[in-house]
């Protein structure tokens, strides 16, 4: 499973599909697989606060919902990394996790701006948890969020005969939704990578304190498992 998830991590190309602004829009909708859904309180995600609390629903808009309490939705996967640990490996892309192949290029960067903006977008703060910090070894994405992000191996960073090499990756579910300003025409569930720390399998517990960790399997699309 770790080295599955690892190779969809780094090698799995975002398949957001492109949307022009003059053709016909479909209406697209996530159906998350009701175990995942019931583990991650997704329900809660649906039905939580949007970032942007005066958001004008007057004409078109893109809206991210979270928990009404965020930091008990985070979640974290951890990922082996010795095997991959050569002159060759030195970056890693941190992608979004979603249920829908579908959701319209135009709409994933609106929903990327409204998590990143400076007055509302997500904070530390607003999620309501502290991420424990290592200089050069981890790094929170706040107003840097994105669908893809390339992380660096810290060059002091190796393999330890004793100890595995371990890539944690904390991410948080957002449930968004774009409006053309007469309808719902995406709501989609993205869950998005807010921090991450490069250690070794002994240390996980101590970035991780606080947070649940995981375990998904990706379809043979590199999507979140759906019940439809």
């Amino acid at each position: 499973m770790k080295k599955f998830f690892m190779v969809c991590s780094i090698f799995m190309l975002i398949g957001l599909s492109s949307c022009g602004t003059k053709a016909k829009r479909e209406v697209i909708r996530d159906y998350p697989q009701k175990a995942l859904a019931e583990a991650l309180n997704l329900n809660q995600v649906q039905n939580g606060k949007s970032l942007h609390k005066d958001l004008d629903k007057s004409k078109a808009y893109s809206d991210v919902l979270i928990a009404e309490n965020p930091k008990d939705t985070l979640f974290y996967q951890t990922i082996e990394l010795d095997e991959y640990m050569n002159d060759r490996f030195k970056q890693i892309n941190l992608k979004i996790l979603y249920f829908n192949d579908q959701i319209p290029s135009t709409d994933a960067a609106s929903f990327m701006t409204e998590m990143n903006h400076k007055e509302y977008g997500i904070t530390e703060d607003f999620i309501g948890h502290t991420f424990k910090s290592t200089e050069g070894y981890s790094e929170t994405l706040f107003g840097k969020l994105s669908l893809a992000y390339g992380v660096k191996l810290p060059k002091e960073y190796s393999s330890k005969e004793e100890d595995k090499a371990t890539l944690v990756v904390a991410y948080l579910p957002t449930y968004c939704i774009y409006n053309d300003g007469t309808q719902d025409y995406t709501k989609v569930f993205i869950f998005v990578p807010v921090y991450y720390a490069f250690t070794y399998e002994s240390s996980v517990k101590e970035y991780t304190e606080g947070i649940k960790h995981q375990t998904i399997t990706l379809t043979d699309k590199n999507l979140l498992p759906s019940e439809e």
